[in-house]
Parts: structure tokens; C-alpha cells; sequence
């Protein structure tokens, strides 16, 4: 039942705007400090920390402390408006209004946080700690959905094995540090050339795969080419002794292995490796047989 309804409140405000959120949730308040006005003398604070609690979620932590404040303002303003003051017991009151407002900031903290935590949590899980791109695991599940749809469409798409020629050099001569910024730097570089809905992995220390769908050999090509410019461009300015050797497979008919798919690109590179680096070998094929 909690499971439900939490999955309800995230379908609503997970891809609502975050001001959006924010009006919706203003809403509530004022709905929250009329219902105060109504029934009189009782507290409703936990009914305040529902939409707190919904900024601080979907929005911000700091949103979240700003409704805290807010919050207090109409329990205040709803006390004041439906019982008399009393001033003998004025400070009483206000004390009770401080410690509600403690409350409700510690709530939202946690909130915040806790959300923070758990799409940390989520990344990791998915993605390379270092440079951002996905992990080994979560490509092979996209890889797997990817060649599916085009297997049910028939349409082509491209893989390609990158292998970075003489990373050890950085790590034995300039050092570790180093060897995680030309990691980073690669990435990036990568990612900077592709499409949106193209698909960047870490494989292992110094190596990537990109998964391009729907994309023949000639625009692979076109890409290819450009990224592996790039990335020698980048190592040469950054006086990096790394140069780049890429195997890139185009698939007209997909496979019905992932492991086919991801062993044919990393056989191509590892041509590469063994005619003299640094080059991009390319071919197509057509199902299981070679194109």
C-alpha cells in the first residue's frame, strides 16, 4: 500500500517542473492553514510536513527550508487569526511555534538528503565512478534492449571498441593522477561528439564502447573520424604519450548475441593494435555473416 502511493506522488512530481512543484505545494499550505483556522486549537504540524517534505524531495534542500519558514508563518497566522491571544501564555506559544519549526527543518534536512543519497546510490550503480560513462553491467542492459528494437525494426546500428596505445606510459611516468585526468579528458571528449541518443561505456581501465543506433557504416565513419581526430588532437595539446586505437563494427542485421556484437568491435581493435596502433579499422556486417 505505501509502495503504491509512494510510486503515485513520484509519477506526479517527478517530471513536473520544480516551479510547478513549488505552486502546487503553496497550494497545500494555504489549504493547510484554512483547515487550521477551522478546527481551532490543534496541531497540524504533521500535516505541514507533507508538502515541506515534497519540496525538499523533488525541488531543493534549500527549497525545502524556505517552506519550513513559510509553514510556520501560516501556523502562526491561522493561531493568531482563530484563537485570541493570550498573553499570559504568549511565550508558551511561541516556544511551541520554534520547536515546530526545528522540527520541520530536521525533517526536510533528512528528506533532502536522503534523496541525495539514493540517487548517488542510483549513479554508482550505473555509471563509472570517474569519468560518468555507464558501467560494464548497465551497457550490456542497454546494449541488449538497443539490438532487440533494432533487431524488430530492422534497423542498423554501429559499435565501436576504443582502447587507449600506451596508457600504462602515463601511469608509470606522470602517474595516476594523470592517468585519471586523460581518462576523464577522454570521456569527455567522446561525449562532447556524440548524438543524445548514443551510448558511452567504460569497459575496463583504458577501455570505451560507444553503441550508435540506427546509424550505417558511412555515417560511422563521418563520427569516428572526427572523434578520433578529436581525441589525438587532445592528447597532443595536453602532451599525453596516448594515442587511440578504435575497432567499429556496423550491424545491418543484428546479431542475436550482445557478446557477438561487443566481441567482433573489440577484434577489429585489437587488429588494430597489432598492425602499429593509433588507426580506426571499420566493417560492416550483415547478421552472422561478415558484410
Amino acid at each position: 500500500m505505501l509502495m503504491h502511493i509512494h510510486q503515485k506522488i513520484s509519477a506526479i512530481f517527478s517530471s513536473r517542473h520544480p516551479a510547478t512543484v513549488i505552486t502546487l505545494n503553496v497550494l497545500i499550505l494555504l489549504l493547510l492553514g484554512w483547515f487550521d483556522v477551522v478546527t481551532g486549537d490543534y496541531s497540524l504540524i504533521i500535516l505541514y510536513l507533507i508538502p515541506v517534505s515534497l519540496v525538499a524531495w523533488f525541488v531543493s534542500m534549500r527549497c525545502g527550508i524556505l517552506f519550513c519558514i513559510l509553514a510556520i508563518s501560516v501556523r502562526i497566522a491561522a493561531d493568531e487569526y482563530s484563537v485570541p491571544p493570550d498573553f499570559s501564555h504568549a511565550m508558551l506559544h511561541y516556544w511551541n511555534e520554534l520547536m515546530e519549526l526545528f522540527f520541520l527543518l530536521i525533517m526536510a534536512v533528512l528528506f533532502s538528503t536522503l534523496k541525495k543519497n539514493l540517487v548517488t546510490e542510483k549513479t554508482l550503480s550505473t555509471h563509472d565512478p570517474l569519468t560518468g560513462a555507464l558501467n560494464r553491467r548497465f551497457f550490456f542492459d542497454l546494449a541488449e534492449h538497443e539490438i532487440n528494437r533494432s533487431r524488430r525494426y530492422s534497423l542498423p546500428f554501429t559499435v565501436a571498441y576504443i582502447d587507449l596505445d600506451n596508457f600504462k606510459d602515463v601511469n608509470d611516468n606522470l602517474g595516476h593522477r594523470t592517468g585519471d585526468e586523460v581518462l576523464v579528458t577522454v570521456a569527455s571528449t567522446i561525449r562532447s561528439n556524440m548524438r543524445s541518443s548514443d551510448i558511452l561505456a567504460r569497459l575496463g581501465g583504458d577501455e570505451f564502447v560507444i553503441l550508435l543506433p540506427e546509424t550505417f557504416g558511412e555515417a560511422a565513419m563521418v563520427f569516428l573520424t572526427k572523434m578520433h581526430n578529436d581525441l589525438n588532437e587532445t592528447s597532443a595539446q595536453n602532451n599525453w604519450p596516448v594515442t587511440f586505437s578504435i575497432g567499429s563494427a556496423t550491424y545491418i542485421e543484428a546479431p542475436q548475441a550482445i557478446d557477438e556484437v561487443i566481441l567482433r568491435a573489440d577484434e577489429l581493435m585489437y587488429s588494430v593494435k597489432r598492425s602499429g596502433k593509433s588507426r580506426l579499422l571499420h566493417r560492416e556486417f550483415r547478421g552472422g555473416a561478415n558484410g
